[in-house]
């Protein structure tokens, strides 16, 4: 299994038994399976079973970067005035795309003029300014 993690670039960060039941032996069962650039650290308490289980509990924590990049204006498709952008595109398209002057791109660049412009007139935008963040998760596994 590690082998096979290393391959796809995953880690498995487990390296203890997590399961044993009474003279048995020992098994690694139970598996916390990241990428490098997802987790920077990682701390793995190994725990005594819960109630009549023999699989360990396992209590992590863990730092994990977020990038979220600052959006751009977005769309409030909820706040559209769709009846004034409908009278906006009531045009003869025909006519305006006329087949017979212009290719087929040229008709999508026509298209999509006509239709952001009429998106711009009739839905507002709304800005949302995300920044990068670090967060700490902590996490208890019970088996």
């Amino acid at each position: 299994m590690l082998m096979h993690c290393m391959k796809i670039l995953l880690f498995q960060h487990v390296t203890e038994p997590t399961r044993q039941r009474g003279s048995d032996t020992p098994h690694t069962l139970d598996l916390i399976i990241t990428s490098d650039n997802f987790i920077s650290d990682i701390n793995i308490d190994y725990l005594s079973p819960l109630g009549m289980s023999d699989h360990s509990a396992l209590k992590f924590s863990l730092q994990m970067y977020v990038d979220k990049t600052s959006a751009d204006d977005k769309f409030r498709w909820d706040k559209g005035d769709y009846c004034k952008l409908r009278e906006f595109l009531d045009i003869n398209w025909d006519d305006f795309l006329d087949v017979s002057n212009v290719t087929v791109d040229e008709m999508w660049e026509k298209f999509k003029m006509i239709m952001l412009d009429g998106m711009n007139s009739f839905i507002p935008r709304c800005n949302q300014q995300l920044k990068s963040s670090k967060k700490i998760i902590s996490h208890l596994a019970l088996n």
